[in-house]
């Protein structure tokens, strides 16, 4: 696995951080519901995906440093190249199977690591939650991770999937509760446990929207 430079992963995250203060008015709600380094069990953030916004939003919000996933084909671009290698994102192969690849992100959340993956697999072209693949559900039983579901509102808003350029508008990440698939008979007794946690997964990202949806008819929010 590819290890993040500290120095180039606090300069891009100071960076990010201020950005999406000063543009999106970014808010973050039960971060701290995300199990820290030093628990054994590796974590996977699972949120929804509906803008290029999304990714940096669970990088920013935590104190922990945590690996993405990105398409092999970006490493190509110099710059950008340099940052994703500089804040440790694992390349992944986009027309065959990478298997190397799936090897050691299995091996790196064994080791206690943090990992973010949509669960949908790509950007939600309405804004809607999509019916899931079943790649986190895998990654969440054969390494024994605990995944915790995350909700993010506004980044379809300030830069929706065929725009070419963000406007400011509010952000927000709502972090839900740690569960341990592995664990769940009920779940590895489907047909297909591995979609089955996946649309688990889903199915908990539903609760917590719904949640901030019916909190915003009642009352104004406040930060945790």
């Amino acid at each position: 696995m590819p290890r993040a430079n500290p120095l180039i992963y606090g300069v891009v995250r100071t960076t990010s951080l201020a950005f999406y203060r000063l543009f999106f008015k970014f808010r973050s709600y039960g971060a701290e519901k995300v199990p820290g380094p030093a628990e054994p069990l590796g974590v996977i953030l699972a949120p929804n995906h509906v803008s290029y916004l999304d990714p940096p939003v669970l990088g920013i919000s935590l104190r922990r440093k945590v690996t993405y996933l990105a398409k092999e084909y970006l490493f190509s671009y110099p710059l950008l190249g340099f940052i994703l290698r500089g804040v440790g994102v694992l390349p992944v192969k986009t027309k065959t199977d990478d298997f190397r690849s799936l090897r050691d992100l299995i091996r790196w959340l064994k080791g206690g690591g943090c990992v973010v993956v949509f669960p949908e697999g790509t950007r939600s072209p309405d804004g809607e939650l999509k019916e899931p693949e079943s790649g986190a559900g895998f990654l969440a039983v054969k390494s024994r991770s605990l995944v915790v579901p995350v909700y993010i509102h506004g980044t379809r808003q300030a830069l929706p999937r065929d725009a070419r350029w963000f406007k400011p508008y509010p952000v927000s990440v709502y972090y839900g509760e740690p569960f341990l698939p592995a664990d769940d008979r009920a779940l590895m007794s489907e047909p297909d446990p591995y979609l089955a946690v996946s649309r688990r997964i889903m199915a908990e990202i539903a609760k917590i929207r719904n949640a901030v949806e019916h909190q915003s008819t009642r009352a104004p929010e406040h930060r945790n």
